[in-house]
């Protein structure tokens, strides 16, 4: 019941009024609900504080994060001996390619094939002239042939449809306007795609072929042709793979398929397009002209030096908003949202500690005889331009930082990331699977190892023939497996034999022998073959791909700390994501013991109400009697006189 509607308490007594009942459950809730309410918006606003505080956290975790794995030093970038349209050809390298330098000479770029025919008058002139049947003309290109039927109604217009429908666009048919007087289009073929393998050829015919294996021809579909002004030169091919044009002047066939050719490092290589990406894992070289060029890719330290800037920037961001948070005036007695609070407080001192404490690195020196030796490095993040000012300001300097970088990288990396490389390598075969006690014919076989991004087939050898397993006992032919693949000379891999000692079926002690294969230079490593094959070796299909061993570089301890404080994972909470968890628990609580409290003062005071409700009509009730008394006792009084 709303206190404010029972307005006639109090009229009867002038002292049990809905104004004294309103004062006294103000009063109460000012005890009791009041202090729910405060408590409750402190601790909204202290998550809003936390959650402003958490964002700068994570930003600066972020710029940490950068600097603290592998990647920040997997950048790379590739510096060109000629720029911009002079250059012969460019070249991308993505990260974690390894720093080299290349050479490359490019002879020619490789190209579409490109026809037009003769000039024509309108884009609707019928293609067949009068008189002409309806034909067939077919395009080869490849393994691939498309058949093109043009009647009496096909327009220049629609026969450029037809073809690229036909082709499903590998064959690009256009009606070029050329403004020539009188006849100003031209109907242009081109191949969707460079190279010898997409040039383009025809056949004046349906595509189908003779006894001979040969293309039919018909006498139509040869002047269909020659109305586009393409005659086909029938001594081209041996008629089984259609015919190029007679054009010696280049006049209808206007540029020629061919493929890019180029010398890298001094090898001659070929390529059907002018962009190269197998000449490396990671490399995109792409052929522009003629000429030569040189390329030098390096690790990308602007890169870095990139990142220590963002770190500085959102380290410096979070200092101000952990002062604006702590902050307590003196003066005016005004206090951050969340000073005093230990949780929030510390953050500061252990990103500090963390940052810019010193660690013991190993790296190598050069001894009195100029030969590298081992030795263990103290750094801090001081010798690589990180200050703290008086102020708690951070500041960079990046003369300092790049003249740190170039003494050593690698020893950088160690520090900042500790990352020491990838693990090892290692797959090793069953040496009681194996059967070595006959020779084994790879002739049919698969066996095959992908390493360094390159396959080798090891099923052959050198010269193309089957490789076979042979020897005079179990010890020679393994050593025969051995010797056939370290002669593929694959960059990196070992390969190995291990000599163990197993039992056979009959319980004796004999000896087995288990193939391995390491490397340490994080390559992919990938066996295949027939099952059957491999069994017999110890072998079975795998594929391994290493991962990258992390030490503990000053980053990524810092890493850490930072998720100390803000992680959200259910296992291992940071500080502050339990102190803002800890806050809506309690204004949960709150709340519901606020909602309870006021139900009860509501309820109280709606019975008071009631009760002075009664109370009033009582008072009222008596008051209309004493005043009946007071006339009786005045009307004797005046019968007396």
């Amino acid at each position: 019941m709303a206190l404010g509607s029972l307005g006639s308490i109090g009229i009867a007594s002038s002292v049990l009024t809905t104004e004294t009942l309103n004062k006294l459950k103000e009063a109460e809730e000012g005890n009791i609900i009041k202090p729910y309410t405060t408590k409750m918006e402190k601790n909204t606003a202290k998550q809003t504080a936390i959650t402003e505080l958490n964002t700068k956290l994570l930003s600066f975790q972020t710029a940490v994060s950068s600097l603290g794995d592998a990647t920040a030093f997997a950048k790379r970038t590739v510096n060109a001996s000629v720029t911009g349209d002079s250059a012969a050809a460019s070249l991308s390298a993505s990260s974690g390619v390894s720093t080299q330098s290349l050479s490359v000479k490019v002879d020619q770029i490789a190209q579409k094939d490109v026809f037009q025919s003769k000039g024509i008058t309108a884009d609707t002139d019928r293609v067949l002239q009068s008189g002409q049947n309806a034909t067939s003309f077919t395009i080869v290109q490849g393994n691939s042939k498309y058949t093109i039927r043009v009647d009496a109604n096909t327009t220049y217009a629609d026969l450029a449809e037809k073809i690229n429908s036909a082709t499903s666009g590998n064959v690009q048919a256009k009606l070029v306007k050329t403004g020539e007087a009188n006849t100003p289009y031209r109907l242009t073929l081109s191949s969707k795609e460079t190279g010898t393998d997409n040039a383009i050829k025809l056949v004046d015919g349906d595509g189908t072929l003779d006894k001979a294996g040969n293309f039919n021809s018909t006498q139509a579909s040869a002047d269909l042709l020659a109305n586009l002004g393409w005659e086909l030169d029938k001594t081209t091919t041996n008629g089984k793979e259609g015919y190029a044009i007679k054009d010696p002047n280049g006049k209808y066939h206007i540029k020629k398929a061919q493929n890019a050719e180029f010398t890298l490092d001094g090898v001659k290589m070929i390529r059907q397009s002018n962009e190269v990406k197998d000449i490396g894992a990671g490399l995109t070289l792409t052929l522009k002209k003629a000429g030569e060029i040189n390329f030098d890719i390096k690790q990308d330290t602007e890169a870095l030096t990139t990142a220590m800037e963002e770190l500085v920037e959102k380290y410096n961001d979070l200092m101000t908003q952990l002062e604006t948070a702590t902050k307590y005036d003196t003066e005016t007695g005004v206090a951050g949202e969340l000073q005093g609070l230990s949780v929030v407080t510390s953050i500061r001192s252990n990103i500090v500690n963390s940052l810019f404490q010193s660690q013991a690195v190993e790296g190598t020196e050069l001894d009195e005889n100029g030969n590298s030796k081992a030795t263990t490095v103290m750094m801090s993040m001081q010798d690589f331009g990180l200050t703290l000012s008086e102020s708690g300001t951070l500041s960079f300097d990046k003369s300092a930082f790049d003249e740190k970088v170039a003494e050593d990288i690698d020893l950088a990396e160690k520090f900042f990331a500790g990352t020491s490389g990838f693990e090892e390598l290692e797959v090793t075969g069953s040496a009681t699977q194996a059967k070595f006690n006959a020779d084994i014919d790879f002739t049919g076989k698969e066996f095959k190892i992908t390493f360094n991004d390159k396959t080798y087939d090891l099923s052959k050898k050198a010269d193309g023939t089957a490789f076979k397993i042979t020897g005079a006992n179990e010890q020679e032919r393994v050593q025969s497996l051995i010797d056939h693949i370290n002669s593929f000379g694959i960059e990196d891999l070992k390969v190995s034999v291990q000599e163990l000692t197993i039992g056979n079926a009959n319980g004796q002690a004999v000896k087995g022998y288990a193939i391995k294969f390491k490397s340490d230079n994080g390559s992919d490593f990938e066996l295949t073959g027939d099952k059957d094959v491999l069994e017999q070796m110890g072998l079975e299909a795998t594929k391994v791909t290493p991962q990258i061993e992390q030490g503990t570089g000053v980053f990524a301890d810092l890493k850490s700390v930072l998720e100390g404080v803000t992680s959200t994972k259910s296992a291992s909470k940071g500080s502050l994501t339990l102190y803002s968890e800890q806050l809506t628990a309690e204004n949960k609580a709150m709340q519901e013991s606020k909602e309870k409290s006021q139900a009860s003062i509501d309820a109280r005071y709606e019975t008071m109400a009631e009760q002075w409700i009664q109370y009033d009509r009582i008072i009222s009730k008596l008051q209309s009697q004493g005043q009946y008394i007071t006339q009786m006792i005045n009307a004797q009084n005046s019968n007396s006189q």
